[in-house]
């Protein structure tokens, strides 16, 4: 082949890649729904669109009827504070037709008023049907299917999805001190596109019944540790990037469609909570969905947590840091996106305006 024909070659192959990745974007946009702000639009403007997405939604699509076809469903992502806010769902609202938690069960009946259908789908109220800690992309696909065979019929329902989050350092070293303590989540199935990974794709960190004995160094360096941007990967489309298949795509694409994913699913979630801000996660809670609790929230110290057990050097603190990058990027998403609804209400309330 002669130069022109291998210069020829070479555009044919740019062409092809070109046209390619056009695909590609045109379908990972159409599954998340991409309306990233363009260059020359302000991030007023983009935040603006984002306030206004809540507002239209809060008195529609957000709007609970505990009496209706709605089911609240509860994302628990490990070490975020779930298992505290999940009993206060089923044993703490102060609702006519409270759960009945019977003494010595692990799980509440959270029935309505006028049936025997479920309002509550969450560890308290029906365990762990969809897989230990099931994640959005398993939760989307299993929970309709699931409460039509629990109720013994198809419907049209309203899934609310919620869920909370907590800063990712401390959730990080909080998961470390759980695996120390013999907690291993082996029983979580990471279900995608309709199989669960294979050990070549998730390979495990350890070998034996559990963790126990592992450092800081060796949590840290497991490059398979689901520990890392795990709020991330739990609130993303894992089906956008090839689920567990890391050589699906290179790495940097894979991070931003999943963060980009985690985001928006997120903001279409109709509450959700932070770990660091009890009473304002009560107040956003009781204000978006019409309902009171009987106790206040109580808001920890960091010194009260697990995570104040681990005190790592800074040199390990930038590496904990490095490693949840994109939990940090959703997080900071995420602070700020509370803070704009708590905004909401708070106006609402200055102008007499009730949700309930």
């Amino acid at each position: 082949m002669g130069f022109h024909g291998k210069l020829k070659f070479c555009f044919s192959l740019v062409a092809v890649a070109s046209t390619a990745a056009g695909f590609f974007f045109i379908y990972v946009c159409s599954r998340i729904s991409c309306q990233n702000a363009s260059k020359g639009s302000s991030m007023a403007e983009y935040k603006a669109g984002r306030v206004n997405y809540f507002e239209g939604n809060i008195g529609k699509e957000f709007q609970f009827d505990l009496e209706g076809n709605d089911i609240i469903v509860f994302l628990h992502m490990q070490k975020t504070g779930g298992t505290k806010f999940g009993k206060h769902l089923v044993k703490n609202l102060d609702i006519k037709h409270p759960c009945d938690c019977v003494r010595r069960r692990k799980r509440c009946d959270c029935r309505r008023p006028n049936s025997n259908e479920i309002w509550l789908f969450s560890r308290y109220s029906i365990g762990w049907p969809c897989g230990l800690h099931a994640d959005w992309t398993e939760l989307k696909v299993c929970v309709p299917g699931l409460i039509n065979k629990l109720e013994g019929g198809k419907r049209s329902r309203k899934f609310l999805y919620i869920t909370i989050l907590r800063e990712p350092v401390s959730r990080v070293l909080s998961e470390l001190k759980c695996y120390q303590k013999g907690t291993t989540w082996k029983m979580s199935l990471h279900k995608c596109n309709g199989r669960v990974p294979t050990k070549e794709e998730l390979p495990p960190c350890y070998t034996g019944e559990n963790w126990e004995d592992v450092t800081l160094q060796e949590f840290l360096n497991c490059s398979s540790n689901l520990a890392f941007n795990r709020q991330t990967r739990m609130l993303a489309d894992l089906e956008l990037v090839g689920c567990y298949n890391r050589s699906a795509m290179s790495r940097v694409p894979r991070e931003e469609i999943l963060l980009e994913s985690a985001k928006r699913n997120l903001a279409s979630m109709a509450y959700f909570a932070l770990v660091e801000y009890q009473l304002e996660s009560q107040y956003l809670f009781e204000r978006t969905f019409g309902m009171k609790f009987r106790q206040q929230f109580v808001q920890m110290s960091k010194e009260e947590t697990r995570a104040a057990e681990v005190v790592p050097s800074s040199k390990d603190l930038a590496r904990i840091q490095e490693l949840n990058e994109l939990d940090s990027k959703l997080y900071s998403f995420a602070k700020e996106l509370f803070f704009e609804r708590l905004k909401y209400f708070k106006e609402r309330d200055k102008e007499g305006i009730s949700q309930v």
